[in-house]
């Protein structure tokens, strides 16, 4: 939709059931995308927001009082984000804001909130530094990118045998810049050898010299499985035979479907449902399931669960608070927060903030399979 005079949409209550404004109702912001390259993972995150607080206020609220749900929207720039995200926050009656699920997005979202005292959850912005670097009151519902690129290295020495891997990146974005340095770091802490380090811009043709064709394998950071198309097109016609992995931008099962580029191609992601201790029960992920499909006509992925542990994680930090406001519920946050998510466990704290958990590893060929799912041993530090 592009830029709007008004930036904010309030959730009608024939968009989701159980949704019934008050005039007191607990506000908290969702700052998603609606347009833009962010568009495909930020819009299934928004609808799993949706229902988190659709559910609460079937049970009655908070406290006895409804919540009301504000999306704030984007056209995935960081210029847009900021100005929105700045309008926002202006609000008083806004206790906390979820969403993004883009690094660079989220820190300057981030920074607009933490500046007014207001709490931030993000659902799917997977930079480890960001705690760090937003400040004090923000915290991520995901793994981080030091998860992931281990998770990655450790499976392609492990399931692959792969002892060498190139890795091409876009170095337009945080997320790709650190995704290949934590990869870097994994593989070789795994006794891997990189090859080669090629930084190219999506849209331009490669020069694919034999530290990249004779790798066994290939790490392909970049911003979505858009980008990433084109450039394993090449590696193919160029006689590439071995596995490409990537990151969780990679999510969008659509474009992998009946996709003859899909095979052997590989990517990690949030883990939806999660299995193992901590993670919420089989019957609850099959309920959100039924939910989504029922409300949405389409099927959850694992940007909607995002959102979803996301806005509960906020949801559980009000309901603590006692008294609504940005400062008693950062309080509630920096004490200790604990939920069986469906993307796995949340344990959040003062001293830490992002959570440990499951990381899934997709074979693009079959997108929609996330029963393989890994810890790694060795994660680098943030």
């Amino acid at each position: 939709m592009g830029l709007m005079k008004s930036f904010f949409w309030i959730i009608a209550c024939s968009a989701v059931p159980g949704f019934l404004p008050l005039s007191a109702a607990i506000q908290i912001g969702a700052v998603y995308s609606n347009s833009g390259d962010q568009a495909p993972l930020d819009e299934p995150s928004w609808r799993g927001a949706q229902l988190a607080v659709a559910e609460v206020n079937k049970a009655g609220g908070i406290h006895g009082q409804q919540v009301e749900l504000i999306r704030i929207r984007g056209n995935s720039t960081s210029a847009d984000t900021q100005k929105n995200v700045d309008q926002a926050v202006k609000n008083p009656s806004l206790v906390g804001l979820v969403g993004l699920s883009d690094s660079d997005l989220a820190y300057v979202a981030g920074r607009e909130a933490i500046k007014e005292g207001i709490p931030f959850v993000t659902s799917g912005a997977t930079s480890p530094k960001l705690p760090s670097v937003v400040g004090s009151g923000f915290y991520l519902a995901c793994f981080g990118d030091n998860m992931q690129a281990a998770t990655a290295a450790e499976w392609l020495s492990k399931a692959k045998g792969s002892q060498t891997a190139a890795i091409l990146f876009d170095p337009r974005f945080t997320y790709t810049r650190l995704l290949k340095s934590y990869f870097s770091k994994a593989f070789r802490r795994g006794g891997g050898k990189i090859t080669t380090q090629l930084a190219y811009t999506p849209g331009r043709t490669m020069l694919l010299t034999p530290a990249i064709l004779k790798a066994d394998a290939v790490f392909l950071s970049v911003e979505s499985s858009d980008d990433a198309m084109p450039v394993i097109r090449q590696l193919r016609a160029a006689g590439y035979p071995g596995p490409i992995m990537g990151g969780d931008s990679y999510d969008t099962p659509y474009a992998w479907i009946n996709n003859p580029y899909a095979q052997g191609v590989y990517y990690t992601t949030h883990a939806f449902p999660a299995t193992g201790a901590g993670s919420a029960s089989q019957a609850a992920s099959k309920a959100f399931s039924r939910n989504y499909k029922r409300t949405y006509h389409s099927d959850p992925s694992a940007f909607s669960a995002l959102g979803y542990d996301a806005t509960r994680v906020l949801l559980g930090a009000i309901e603590k608070s006692g008294n609504p406001n940005g400062k008693n519920i950062r309080s509630v946050l920096a004490s200790g927060v604990q939920l069986t998510g469906l993307t796995g466990p949340i344990t959040l704290s003062k001293t830490n903030r992002i959570p440990q958990k499951p990381v899934a590893l997709v074979d693009a060929s079959a997108p929609n399979n996330r029963k393989l799912q890994i810890v790694p041993s060795i994660v680098p530090k943030p």
